[in-house]
């Protein structure tokens, strides 16, 4: 059944019956204040049945408001971090909030001749949660079925992307042909890039504390695939001599895949984290060294074609980002370029569940914290203070990271809730 509201069509939802009658629940946009709208019932066009309402504002325990916060952050965010295999079907699970509210908008794009199902718009309370200020977010679990033996020869049934009506707004910045890099999924074909792997779970968890080993390979491939396509956009590609630096790399996750892809290539990491860079030397190959809390490194000047660091300045303060762009800018060659997530728009929004009002309006205001500890790598670096969770918009990114580095450009969402910023030597 779909419900409109001021005839604008919201969502098709499912209608529950009881004893007492049929029943349902749908949403209505964020508002500033009380406002009357007219919600109307239809089945197949018809219309069955209408009222007018008062929709009000929807506030969190902290009283921040459902709409302030989709101000900041208006588009559909979501996570694929489950596959199953049974030998002939590839089954992707995870959640994507509903487009403007609508699972209908919803769809996935494969290239033609790949045989698969997308049942969506299923119930998923823990979005529903995280995403509390989005319309119909209990609406957002997805299973992506394919039939790998369905599928036609000379198909690619390992990669594809989500699709919705409006999916480029806000996106004129970005260069055309990175505009749905973050909507694109990878899925690894190869069952050895399942091999190996920390056994002491926290190893995993304190990279992305919801990890084990069948999402760390997956999102750790996708990852690889988005990076190494950013980096083909600006110039930098396999080959002899090409030197490429995974700064943060913790256990590997990404760094494996580059590793084994980029054959002719040197790939080095490095760390704050002692304990996964000698897990990362004593099996991958590639050169692996841990780093101090606050640069210089030992690593030489001008020696990188491309750096890649995934959520490392989500962890820093605003001194530790600074001295840390100086150093990536010493490492880079004079064409170099690094790719650089921040934790911008998105990741607040994921985070504003816990936000009260005031912090979100001083957030707003100032474009930046760093107030909030992270206990992840307690223990592990010699000071507990350092790991922190920043959150920082991205005008706050370009003015103040332009002090260090020429900020060639912004990707909102390009890996996962993270923004991506493009970065070069200052010339």
């Amino acid at each position: 059944m779909a419900v409109a509201c001021d005839g604008q069509v919201l969502a098709t939802v499912a209608v529950h019956a009881g004893a007492s009658g049929a029943s349902f629940t749908c949403d209505l946009p964020p508002v500033a204040a009380p406002t009357q709208v007219r919600v109307e019932v239809r089945d197949a066009g018809r219309m069955l049945g209408g009222l007018t309402v008062t929709n009000l504002p929807k506030r969190n325990l902290g009283g921040l408001d459902a709409l302030s916060v989709h101000k900041v952050c208006d588009r559909p965010l979501f996570s694929v971090p489950w596959m199953q295999f049974d030998g002939a079907i590839l089954t992707v699970s995870g959640a994507h909030l509903p487009p403007a509210g609508n699972p209908d908008l919803l769809s996935v794009q494969f290239d033609e001749g790949v045989r698969y199902t997308f049942d969506h718009g299923l119930r998923s309370p823990e979005f529903a949660n995280h995403f509390w200020y989005w319309p119909n977010a209990d609406l957002s679990n997805f299973v992506l079925t394919i039939d790998l033996a369905g599928s036609r020869p000379g198909c690619d049934p390992f990669r594809f992307e989500f699709r919705y009506p409006g999916e480029e707004k806000g996106l004129g910045d970005v260069p055309a042909p990175l505009r749905r890099i973050g909507q694109r999924i990878s899925i690894p074909s190869d069952l050895a890039l399942t091999v190996c792997f920390p056994r002491d779970a926290t190893q995993l968890t304190r990279v992305q504390t919801w990890s084990n080993d069948q999402s760390v390979t997956f999102t750790g491939y996708s990852t690889f695939r988005a990076i190494e396509a950013l980096f083909a956009h600006y110039g930098v590609t396999p080959g002899p001599g090409v030197e490429i630096l995974d700064w943060g790399c913790g256990h590997g996750r990404v760094t494996r895949h580059f590793i084994g892809q980029w054959r002719e290539a040197r790939i080095s990491g490095a760390d704050i984290d002692a304990e996964n860079v000698a897990w990362c030397s004593e099996n991958l190959r590639g050169r692996f060294t841990t780093v101090p809390l606050f640069p210089p490194t030992d690593l030489p000047d001008a020696s990188f074609d491309g750096i890649f660091g995934i959520s490392v300045m989500t962890h820093l303060t605003e001194e530790a980002q600074a001295a840390w762009l100086d150093e990536i800018a010493r490492l880079l060659k004079p064409d170099g370029i690094a790719l650089i997530t921040f934790a911008g728009a998105a990741a607040a929004a994921f985070s504003s569940v816990f936000r009260p009002d005031p912090w979100w309006r001083d957030w707003v205001a100032r474009g930046f914290d760093d107030a909030q500890h992270d206990p992840a790598l307690d223990g592990k670096i010699g000071d507990d203070d350092y790991y922190r969770t920043t959150v920082q918009t991205t005008q706050y990114t370009i003015e103040h990271w332009s002090k260090h580095v020429d900020v060639v450009g912004v990707i909102p969402h390009a890996i996962g809730y993270q923004d991506m910023a493009v970065l070069r030597r200052r010339r």
